[in-house]
C-alpha cells in the first residue's frame, strides 16, 4: 500500500449492502470498519477505498488520497474511489454528502464532473453505483456551475 496516487479520475461505488433498515438504530449499522476487516478477509492491505458515505451522510476516510486504492481492477493507479453504504438508492444525504466531496476533491486535485466515473464504466458484470453516472455528471456540472463559477 505505499505507491503513491496522483489522482486524475474518481470511480463512484456502492456497497451492495442493504438500502434498508431492519429497525431503530441501525441506519448506520455499516462503517468504515467494516469495509476494511471485509477487503483485509480477501488478501488487501486495509480498506480498498478512499472514502465512504454512510446511510445518514457520514464521510469516512480510507486509504489516504494520495495512497493507490485497492476499488476497480486494473483503474486503481491515479484514481480515487469512493463508495456510499446501499445498493440502488442512495439517500438524498447520500447524494448531497457526495456533492460535497466533489468540492473537496475538486479543490484539491483539480478533477471535475467529467473526471467521476461509476464502477459500472469499467466492468460490465458491476451495477454499481446503482443510478446513472451521466445524470449524476450532469448535477457534478450544475453544482460546479454555481459554485465554481465566479473563480
Amino acid at each position: 500500500m505505499s505507491k503513491v496516487n496522483k489522482p486524475k479520475r474518481v470511480i463512484l461505488h456502492c456497497t451492495a449492502t442493504p438500502d434498508y433498515t431492519y429497525g431503530i438504530g441501525d441506519f448506520d449499522r455499516f462503517k468504515i470498519a467494516d469495509v476494511d476487516r471485509w477487503h483485509r478477509a480477501r488478501g488487501w492491505d486495509s480498506c480498498g477505498y478512499h472514502m465512504t458515505v454512510s446511510r445518514s451522510g457520514i464521510i469516512e476516510f480510507g486509504r489516504p488520497m494520495n495512497i493507490i486504492g485497492a476499488h476497480t481492477l486494473g483503474h486503481n493507479k491515479d484514481t480515487l474511489g469512493i463508495a456510499y453504504f446501499g445498493s440502488q438508492n442512495p439517500t438524498k444525504t447520500q447524494l448531497r454528502e457526495l456533492l460535497n466531496l466533489y468540492v473537496l476533491i475538486k479543490k484539491t486535485t483539480g478533477i471535475n464532473y467529467n473526471g467521476w466515473f461509476g464502477h459500472n464504466e469499467f466492468n460490465k458484470f458491476k451495477s454499481c453505483p446503482g443510478f446513472s453516472m451521466e445524470i449524476f455528471r450532469h448535477l457534478l456540472k450544475q453544482h460546479d456551475q454555481l459554485l465554481f463559477a465566479n473563480q
